[in-house]
């Protein structure tokens, strides 16, 4: 636009000077005296010169103005450029360091979840092992039990602890002193039976088997770890004890019931003795006390 107003312009100057040729005379309207044509067409290049120089000067500052915004473009466009390189590299350092954690993190899972599946097969062999040990145990448990009824059954019996009963029946007593029966079954079986860590709270549990004052009960909750009460071992308690009117109840182990199990069995038949209640032979309830006692022994050993 501006160079087609530059051309008009110099197309008016070139009219107005064919336009002076074309008169013989014409007055300066400055001096108000005729002047010749070639003093007017010098004036008239004078003014298009003069124009044309300001207009030249006006395009040159126009283009030094729209070189400068243009450099400051380029400014503005490689700074973009280089935030965008910059923020690319750190975008890709970022990703590249969370795909080596998680690929450390993926091993360290595998890892140990290797672990674990060997853990798992060792603990599974192993309790297969115990299983098979524990079944041997049961039957060679069951072996002996069974030769040793045999044994009580078919071979002689001890004649002195059979006196010794048959005396004991004449006047049945459960007092420790009654007679030398009971004397033997106690010092023998039931004070090592009942022979803990806890010397006071297992006279009690006696006196209460004694009594027949005592209730033995499992236990409902779950998580049953505790402080045995007679072992003093903090191990699976399933069993509490409560002795008379006593509100408390006295956690228990396994192998500590047991123990207070195979006494309270034996006094059990023993009472049943003492009050007629057992009508088999002399023999036969003879032998039933050997096998409390042999249960006895076999608590006490934990079997």
């Amino acid at each position: 636009m501006e160079q087609s107003s530059l051309i008009d312009t110099m197309l008016d100057h070139r009219n107005d000077l064919s336009d002076v040729n074309s008169v013989d005379s014409t007055f300066s309207i400055d001096s108000g005296v005729m002047a010749t044509p070639e003093i007017f067409e010098h004036d008239l290049r004078s003014i298009t010169t003069e124009k044309l120089f300001n207009e030249l000067q006006r395009v040159k500052d126009d283009l030094q103005s729209k070189d400068s915004e243009i450099r400051r473009a380029n400014e503005m466009c490689e700074n973009t450029n280089r935030e965008i390189e910059d923020l690319t590299a750190s975008l890709f350092e970022t990703a590249h360091s969370m795909v080596e954690e998680a690929k450390h993190a993926q091993a360290n899972a595998e890892q140990k979840l290797k672990i674990s599946n060997q853990t798992i097969d060792a603990l599974s062999l192993e309790n297969s092992q115990l299983k098979k040990t524990v079944n041997e145990l049961k039957q060679i448990l069951n072996t002996c039990r069974s030769s040793f009824n045999m044994s009580t059954t078919h071979s002689s019996i001890d004649n002195i602890l059979f006196r010794e009963f048959t005396c004991w029946e004449e006047k049945p007593s459960m007092e420790r002193d009654s007679s030398l029966f009971m004397y033997r079954i106690y010092n023998e079986d039931i004070s090592t039976c009942l022979t803990f860590p806890n010397a006071n709270l297992s006279s009690r549990i006696l006196a209460a088997i004694e009594r027949n004052d005592i209730v033995m009960e499992t236990c409902n909750s779950k998580g049953n770890m505790k402080t045995c009460s007679l072992m003093g071992e903090f191990c699976q308690c399933d069993y509490h004890v409560r002795l008379g009117e006593d509100s408390q109840w006295w956690p228990l182990s396994r192998l500590a019931r047991n123990r207070i199990a195979a006494v309270c069995d034996f006094f059990t038949f023993i009472r049943h003795v003492q009050l007629g209640l057992v009508k088999s032979d002399a023999q036969t309830r003879f032998n039933k006390i050997i096998e409390l006692r042999k249960q006895m022994a076999f608590a006490r050993l934990g079997l």
